[in-house]
This record gives C-alpha cells, structure tokens and sequence, in this order.
C-alpha cells in the first residue's frame, strides 16, 4: 500500500471523509451523493485522473493508476485506510500540523537569523492573507515570533485570526529549536 503522507491526507481531508464514508456506507445515497459533489469540484480544479479513478473505486471498477500521480496515489490510498478505519482520520489533522508546526519554527529560526529567504517566505504568507482580507492571521502570528514575541497569550491575543494549535506547536518547537541552539 502507497505510504500516505499526513499532510497531504490532511490537504484533502473533506474529500477522503467523504468518499470513504460513501465507501464504508455502499447503500447509502446521501453519503455517495456528498462524495460525488466533492469528487466533481475536484474535477473543476483540474484533478480529472483522481476524479476518474475515485468514481471508478466507487463504481467497484478497475482503478487504472498509471495516469496518476504521487500524490494522487496517496489520495486514494488514504480514502481506503479511512474506508476500513475511519479512526484513522481523526489523527491525521493533528498529525499534520505537528509536522507543520516543526518546518514552520526552523523557517522562523531561520528568518531569525537573517536568512533572506526564509523572512521572503514568511512575508509572503502574512501579504497572501492580507490580501485575502485576513488581519491578525496565523502568518501574522509567524512574523511576530520572527521579531521576538515568545508569549502564547499575546500572540493569540494580538492575532486573533490565527490557528491556535499551530500557533501553540510552532512556539512549543521553536523554544525546544531555540534551547538546543543554546
């Protein structure tokens, strides 16, 4: 079986709860028609292979997979976990923020640092949410730990807007980066 990987599982959660229910629930039209409907959208955002090969498993048909990617492998081999063990996705979005929360402290460490880069990337997250009408968004929370707030209480309080798990295990793998820099 295709190694799944939490964050694309976690990307595509609505889809794979979704197909996977329509799997684990073969009689049940309401739980194929809310799959179809996500599987659809999909296919309108370009992702025609996964959307074939999706309708083809739930059709019981053959999935042909040498048109699909990686990561479209990955999609389905998440759906069939979920389909026989639907717990399994109530780890996956913890999963995948504890892995973000590591990549996100060493990019912040890094912009600490003067890493040009890495401050670039930073301030690219925080104008994309400006830009989509977010104030006090989790990237905003990110530049803040970049110019030296350490308080989770004033970072939640002054972005008010921010994913608070993320921002609570970003700050958490920060200290441990920041303590082992010593």
């Amino acid at each position: 079986m295709t190694d799944v990987s939490s964050q694309v599982a976690a990307a595509h959660l609505e889809l794979i709860e979704s197909v996977s229910a329509a799997l684990a629930s073969p009689d049940s039209t309401t739980a194929r028609t809310a799959a179809m409907l996500v599987i659809d959208s999909y296919r309108e955002d370009g992702w025609n292979d996964l959307a074939a090969a999706i309708k083809a498993r739930l059709s019981d048909s053959k999935v042909d997979e040498s048109q699909l990617d990686d990561e479209d492998r990955m999609i389905l081999a998440a759906i069939e976990r979920a389909a026989h063990d639907p717990t399994w996705l109530d780890s996956v979005a913890e999963q995948a923020e504890v892995e973000a929360a590591e990549q996100i402290a060493a990019l912040i460490l890094a912009a600490t640092w003067g890493e040009r880069e890495a401050l670039a990337a930073l301030n690219e997250m925080r104008e994309a949410a400006r830009a989509a009408g977010i104030e006090g968004s989790t990237a905003h929370a990110f530049v803040a730990l970049v110019e030296g707030e350490r308080q989770l209480e004033a970072l939640l309080e002054a972005h008010p807007n921010a994913q608070v798990g993320l921002i609570e295990r970003t700050l958490a793998a920060l200290t441990q980066r920041e303590q082992e820099q010593g």
